[in-house]
């Protein structure tokens, strides 16, 4: 069974330490821990500029409130993440790339005061949008197919998924993408400059991978076939 649906309707709660490295915009080092509080107000960014590590942007959430809040962060009206928090500080590691994103906190009372930081691009992020996309679509398996010992290399994998799942043109490469050390493999499908979809990946229990969703622009074709079993 295939399930499809928005590409921004998959972005969910992902599941720390400061240090300084490479020089943004500004004159001082950027963090490597961004730091967010939600209060009776709303959100308020304590760290204004920030640079992610291999695995990704570190996130601290502290909760000023006495029940949980939701915390989004968006760079665009498709591009958004989640992390929810309980009373107190919680971590979270989040995929996200470089740009300035707007952090909105919600709890009992709603949405109220946004506040923003910019993620500085320190040269480790590989670009999983897709070129001049405005309707990002994902597509996936339900339940999420386990990948089998003996199916090859997950690149390998990743090509049969995706051309099971969405009709591509020959002659794109095929590249990881993201951070490099992310627990999530993503790789993207690029014709030229142009990225045209990607392939997810997500951890299983046993140090193996769960098939995760495709995703390209526009609609896709209910006539794709269903995607390999191998």
């Amino acid at each position: 069974m295939r399930i499809l649906l928005p590409a921004a309707a998959l972005a969910a709660a992902l599941a720390a330490g400061c240090g300084a490295g490479p020089v943004g915009n500004g004159s001082e080092p950027a963090p490597h821990l961004a730091r967010v509080a939600c209060g009776e107000n709303g959100a308020r960014v304590l760290t204004e500029r920030v640079q992610a590590r291999p695995d990704g942007l570190h996130l601290e959430i502290t909760n000023e409130t006495a029940g949980e809040v939701h915390v989004t962060l968006e760079r665009s009206p498709s591009e958004g993440v989640g992390a929810g928090g309980a009373p107190g500080t919680s971590t979270h590691v989040l995929t996200i790339g470089p740009g300035t994103w707007t952090v909105t906190c919600y709890g009992d009372g709603g949405s109220l005061q946004t506040a923003a930081f910019e993620l500085v691009d320190t040269g480790i992020w590989v670009s999983t949008r897709l070129t001049d996309c405005e309707t990002a679509q994902a597509v996936h398996g339900d339940p999420p197919r386990p990948i089998r010992p003996g199916e090859g290399e997950l690149a390998e994998v990743a090509r049969r998924a995706l051309e099971g799942f969405l009709d591509l043109e020959p002659g794109y490469v095929l590249e990881r993408a993201g951070y490099p050390e992310q627990a999530e493999a993503v790789f993207r499908a690029r014709t030229g400059e142009r990225v045209v979809a990607t392939m997810s990946f997500y951890p299983d229990d046993s140090d193996g991978w769960l098939e995760g969703e495709a995703t390209e622009c526009g609609d896709f074709e209910e006539s794709n076939p269903e995607p390999p079993d191998g």
